[in-house]
């Protein structure tokens, strides 16, 4: 049921593989002959066909309405693509962001419908007491570190318990996000994330390293993006971006795909 996210991102990716099986001479358009023809370029080819797709599906959405970053939409894209290829996630083609980055008083949580090309939602989200205070630097995927983890997380089963409605995440980065489960880092709400706490306070309040998100919107947030959508917690740490798998567009991804 993979049916959308058009031409745009299901198909470019093919056009590496096919470059890889035509003949020695090849034709970009009906007018414009490519002879002999390298793997090498290939490879750039459709790497700047796909990063022309990714651009085209940004401005599709209208992120820059919601001051939503390119970069943190790019690499979400990427691992989507990547745990799709794993098939960690489900048919629904849902992305969410959390792009911590940005303030606490900003609204940073994300999520995109890649098929209707819209951004569902676009709220407050928490981070980690020992991540920051107004905004987040520190993150860890250590238990009892009370700090935020970023990458890719993978949304669970949904489940009452001491914070009432609460959905499960999973991570599969180590030293990032793996422990996501064993640290009972959820999704849920608290009061603490509201425009009535920043009035109050000057920031949003802060969790123990869960998303929280604001009372009068989580519910539906979670009954959309549960069971295994992707959720990815951008931060522009050189080192996670330059060495996680889910970042990579080429030769891992494209080829794959």
């Amino acid at each position: 049921m993979r049916r959308c996210i058009d031409c745009i991102l299901v198909v470019l990716p093919f056009i590496f593989v096919s470059f890889m099986e035509i003949p020695e001479r090849i034709y970009f358009s009906a007018h414009i002959p490519v002879t002999s023809i390298s793997v090498k370029d290939s490879i750039e080819v459709s790497r700047d066909t796909f990063e022309s797709g990714l651009q085209d599906l940004y401005d599709a959405i209208d992120a820059r309405k919601y001051e939503l970053k390119y970069d943190a939409f790019r690499y979400a894209l990427i691992g989507y693509k990547a745990l799709r290829r794993e098939n960690r996630l489900n048919d629904k083609e849902l992305i969410s962001i959390i792009d911590f980055t940005r303030s606490s008083c900003e609204k940073r949580f994300y999520t995109i419908d890649l098929c209707r090309k819209k951004i569902l939602f676009n709220t407050y989200v928490s981070h980690g007491k020992n991540s920051g205070g107004d905004t987040s630097s520190e993150f860890s995927d250590e238990c009892e570190s009370h700090r935020s983890s970023i990458g890719f997380y993978v949304t669970g089963a949904t489940y009452t318990g001491n914070n009432g409605f609460s959905m499960r995440l999973y991570g599969y980065e180590e030293g990032y996000n793996a422990n996501l489960y064993n640290r009972a880092v959820v999704v849920h709400t608290a009061d603490y994330v509201s425009e009535d706490f920043i009035r109050r306070h000057g920031r949003l309040g802060r969790s123990y390293g869960c998303p929280v998100l604001p009372r009068h919107i989580y519910k539906d947030i979670i009954d959309k993006i549960k069971d295994g959508t992707v959720i990815f917690a951008y931060y522009n740490d050189k080192t996670y971006l330059q060495n996680s798998k889910y970042t990579r567009i080429a030769p891992d991804l494209v080829a794959s795909l």
